[in-house]
């Protein structure tokens, strides 16, 4: 365990004026996993995009089992064992399992031609080692996202890797599934190979890591062993004060129903029905919290609910109206906010500026509405509101969007949202990709927004942040609500993921 299979000294990234990283060394030694915890734009992908080939330091060095590497591109480091695995999978769905294990690292027989047989039977006895059991026959769009995971970790395994990158992969699993990840990991790092953890969940690193470095703007505030720190300790190395972990909820009384979804079916964009006869209410200053993993028809629900697509049955009624089939432009002129999943393909436009991106959707409802142009004043004052109070990291509102890291790009998002006059919001991940310390303060602003009166239906895939927030909680598995379950006490995450898993089933 104390042998050094990668050393970073004093590197430092600079995009033109911006200092990414500056002045990092760390060292990870073999057979262990190492995490590296920080903020949104701490330079946690930066310096990873750096060990695994993709970007080239501006200043310092990289020694991998003690020599000297220059990486020109991933594929150099894949040739010394560096091996990544994205937040975003990187699979062609259409493919099979074992195509997608073989792209780009082909077994080929005499003339050239695939040599599947010999592929397969190597990469059964990888799968096999280090205790992965994956279907490679099957198509990768029909594995849930735990299996697709492991697939992504065969890949490199079968790519030879010896030094694992893990960026977030917590983010969409039940508890049942990070228990599984984790049992693979410590399965890994007990054969030897060695693993880097980027995380946002500080329980999970306390559980998981053998050692652990804290980045705070682009520079190292910390290196420490778990046993010698706690999830506080943690967090404000992270962000430079304490986090509470916890928000401040008051009893209240929830009012008249404002949404009510009866006998809802929705046909996904394969054709196949993802909502099955869902029925759900939400009451006045009421947060209702769906938990699911991911692809049990919690996206198809709400893109349902807000307009985005036309359900094949059922009734949407908002403050006794129909609104079933009412456009999205309808549904924000009728006060309902959406802060949507995907940050980048429906929540924004990333070739649009900050300014643009926050009167977005709004520009013909009740904030920004004018007969003929777009209040300019007005859109810049309410843009500047949403970057100082949800703390958007920006060189000025007119920067387009795609311009910022993708967890500013979120609290833009969210800000724009929360900061309208709304009355009903859906909300789907909310803290996706954000940090500590803006997630404590999104918390927040949700429980006070509910306590003024809005109701809140709120999907996320961080089965904390639901438990946390709601005073309902309705579990879908295989497009069905199955669990409909007041947020007690008493009631565990293990409990949920059985739901979430099929494994329990209330009479609803």
């Amino acid at each position: 365990m104390d042998e050094v299979i990668l050393e970073v000294r004093h590197i430092s990234k600079y995009f033109g004026q911006l200092v990414a990283n500056n002045d990092i060394s760390l060292t990870v030694r073999k057979g262990t996993v190492h995490s590296i915890i920080g903020e949104n734009g701490a330079g946690k992908s930066t310096l990873m995009n750096m060990i695994s080939g993709i970007y080239k330091p501006s200043k310092g060095e990289i020694f991998v089992k003690g020599r000297k590497e220059v990486f020109r591109n991933p594929n150099d480091a894949t040739r010394c064992g560096i091996g990544m695995v994205h937040q975003e999978f990187m699979l062609f769905p259409e493919l099979t399992v074992l195509e997608n294990l073989m792209m780009g690292f082909e077994t080929k027989k005499a003339g050239g031609f695939l040599d599947k047989k010999t592929a397969k039977k190597d990469i059964e006895e990888i799968a096999q080692k280090y205790g992965f059991s994956i279907p490679l026959d099957e198509r990768a769009e029909d594995l849930p996202v735990s299996l697709l995971q492991q697939v992504e970790i065969v890949k490199i395994l079968y790519k030879g890797a010896e030094l694992i990158i893990l960026d977030e992969p917590t983010a969409v699993l039940t508890p049942q599934g990070i228990e599984g990840l984790f049992q693979a990991i410590r399965y890994l790092t007990k054969h030897g190979k060695t693993v880097i953890l980027i995380t946002h969940k500080l329980k999970e690193v306390m559980e998981i890591s053998d050692y652990i470095t804290v980045l705070k703007n682009g520079e190292v505030t910390g290196n420490l062993y778990p046993q010698d720190t706690d999830e506080h300790g943690l967090a404000s190395l992270m962000v430079g004060r304490q986090v509470l972990f916890n928000t401040s909820k008051h009893e209240k009384d929830t009012g008249s129903t404002v949404l009510d979804v009866k006998g809802l079916t929705v046909v996904g964009s394969d054709g196949i029905e993802k909502v099955k006869n869902v029925g759900l209410s939400v009451k006045k200053g009421e947060i209702v919290g769906i938990a699911g993993v991911a692809g049990s028809g919690q996206g198809e629900l709400i893109e349902a609910v807000f307009g985005l697509r036309k359900p094949k049955t059922g009734t949407i009624t908002y403050k006794g109206e129909d609104i079933t089939f009412a456009t999205p432009k309808e549904k924000r002129e009728k006060k309902i906010g959406y802060v949507p999943q995907d940050r980048l393909a429906t929540g924004c436009s990333t070739d649009c500026s900050l300014v643009e991106n926050c009167i977005m959707g709004y520009h013909v409802a009740h904030r920004f509405r004018n007969p003929l142009l777009v209040n300019k004043k007005e859109a810049e004052k309410f843009t500047r509101e949403v970057v100082e109070q949800f703390q958007v990291k920006a060189q000025g509102i007119h920067d387009k969007m795609g311009t910022l890291s993708g967890g500013n790009i979120q609290k833009a998002i969210v800000g724009r949202e929360f900061l309208q006059d709304n009355d009903l919001l859906i909300i789907e991940d909310p803290t996706r990709g954000i940090d500590v310390g803006a997630i404590e303060f999104i918390w927040q602003k949700i429980i006070d927004i509910a306590q003024k009166g809005v109701s809140v239906l709120l999907v996320s895939h961080e089965l904390g942040e639901v438990m946390e927030l709601s005073d309902r909680i309705l579990v879908m598995y295989n497009g069905e609500i199955v669990g409909n379950l007041e947020n007690t006490p008493d009631l565990d995450e293990k409990t949920i993921g059985l739901y979430m898993l099929g494994g329990k089933r209330d009479e609803i």
